[in-house]
């Protein structure tokens, strides 16, 4: 599932774009409602573009504010944050300061409130709360006060040389240089979600595995520190991930299955890296669960009889009846269903084959699977003796006629994007040829996948056992001693001739 990114929405009367995100569900009862629109002031998209970032920043903020505890702060930055207040004051004014009249009065109304605390509230309040939301601060009730006096001071300096300015002395103002810079958050940078997925990414990268799976859970953390509204590690709570899932479920429509063994498993990944690596404590996910329910299955997995016989006729088909699709595309239609049919491998192990994967040992021919040629989901090679209805059908002399390298695809040097393969179009293209031309449309059974699970049936019909039907698909059982001894090739032939031919 691709998520979509968040953009400015575009009012269909009026063409102006406006903000508007979802609130935290952590935070629609202090907020009181459950999503913010605000207007960007604008037609223009690509100024929309750039104001929606700015906002989306902003009310990150927000939220950060909200959740965070009131704490005190140091004088320092006290005055910093006062030196926003003055700023903020004197930008608008720049060019027009207006009537000395109106200053005399603004200086007489800040005399009249200073040193009541209540007053100063009622006309500094508004834009020290709108100040500490967009900072992501949560202060005390006696740094508040203290920062009330200091936005009085600072805000009675802006009103003075605005005054200044008015009566035609634009000079610099000689204080304007006495607020410090506000002091950036001290908080551990590596308890971000984001360091999280990049300790556990750079481990899987390291393992030598899928750049597939690296792109889906940086989707789905990123979809996940949106909804949460910050990207803190140490400040996700056991509440956050169950409202996580149950908006997945409930508002997205995502199947309880793909909730609990995508999306949860993929955050509590992260967690456990963290955790391994003493980056953080705790994992908000340990108490979550997606309750799954029984999968109701109406058919088998696997393809027929009649399905099986219907794709392999087809394959056998005169190629000029496939119409425009390139040579490659055409030969992988031939020969993929077929070699599937008589090995169990997964589609993208076929498609990705090399010439050079087609080998001989102890007199036997035989196809190497191997990470080598592009990705096999345990990591592992294995070599498959081949059926010898293959070889009579002529498969080892139109491999012997291709050049070196892949088969079914042609290499590229133009980048991609990260974890796709090549041979994804191939599988992709055979797929649609068996729901459009072999017309095996049952949406229960995966045109490429049903074929795994019809080799494990056939072959309990013919009493292969388990522990050669999983040498020759690839499957592990977990158990130490499949780490003991070697399945010969003698063996594997030996029960793959087993298989009944699809005559």
């Amino acid at each position: 599932m691709v998520l979509q990114m968040p953009r400015p929405f575009k009012h269909p009367k009026t063409g102006v774009y406006y903000f508007r995100a979802r609130v935290p569900a952590d935070l629609v009862a202090q907020v009181g409602k459950r999503e913010v629109k605000v207007t960007l002031g604008t037609k223009d998209p690509a100024l929309a573009k750039q104001l929606f970032s700015d906002k989306e920043r902003e009310f990150e903020a927000r939220w950060k504010s909200f959740r965070a505890k009131p704490e005190p702060i140091p004088h320092r930055q006290i005055v910093a944050l006062a030196g926003k207040l003055y700023l903020k004051f004197m930008a608008p004014l720049e060019d027009e300061p207006g009537e000395p009249e109106l200053w005399h009065r603004v200086l007489a109304i800040g005399e009249a409130v200073y040193a009541n605390e209540d007053k100063m509230e009622q006309w500094y309040g508004p834009s020290i709360d709108e100040l500490l939301q967009r900072e992501g601060l949560a202060i005390d009730t006696s740094s508040r006060s203290r920062l009330l006096l200091e936005s009085h001071t600072a805000l009675k300096q802006a009103a003075e040389q605005q005054l200044k300015r008015s009566q035609g002395d634009y000079s610099p103002d000689p204080k304007a240089d006495r607020f410090p810079k506000l002091k950036p958050s001290t908080a551990d940078d590596r308890a971000t979600l984001n360091k999280l997925f990049e300790l556990w990414e750079r481990d899987h990268i390291a393992e030598g595995k899928s750049l597939r799976t690296v792109e889906d859970f940086r989707q789905k953390i990123e979809d996940f520190i949106k909804f949460v509204g910050h990207g803190s590690a140490t400040r996700v709570t056991a509440r956050d991930v169950a409202n996580y899932t149950e908006h997945l479920r409930h508002e997205r429509g995502l199947s309880a299955r793909t909730v609990s063994t995508k999306y949860l498993a993929t955050i509590r990944t992260i967690y456990r890296t963290g955790i391994s690596k003493i980056v953080i404590t705790e994992d908000p996910t340990a108490r979550v669960r997606v309750r799954v329910p029984k999968e109701v299955r109406e058919r088998s997995k696997g393809f027929t009889d009649d399905e099986a016989k219907t794709i392999l006729q087809c394959a056998l088909r005169d190629p000029s009846t496939l119409g425009g699709m390139s040579g490659l595309n055409k030969l992988a239609i031939r020969w993929l269903p077929w070699i599937c049919a008589y090995t169990g491998a997964r589609a993208g192990e076929i498609a990705q084959l090399r010439r050079e994967d087609f080998i001989e040992e102890f007199g036997i021919k035989c196809v190497r699977i191997t990470p080598e040629a592009g990705t096999v989901k345990t990591g592992k090679y294995r070599v498959v003796p081949l059926h010898p209805h293959l070889i009579e059908m002529g498969l080892l002399k139109v491999i012997e006629a291709m050049p070196h390298g892949a088969l079914f695809y042609r290499a590229s040097k133009k980048e991609t994007r990260p974890g796709y393969h090549p041979w994804n179009s191939v599988t992709g293209k055979v797929s649609n040829w068996v729901r459009q031309t072999a017309e095996v449309k049952d949406p229960r059974v995966q045109p490429n996948h049903g074929w795994r699970h019809r080799f494990k049936t056939i072959a309990r019909d013919v009493d292969i056992a388990q522990r050669y039907m999983d040498a020759i698909q690839g499957h592990e059982d977990g158990s130490a001693s499949s780490d003991y001894g070697e399945n010969t090739m003698k063996a594997l032939y030996r029960e793959i001739t087993k298989l009944p031919r699809y005559d």
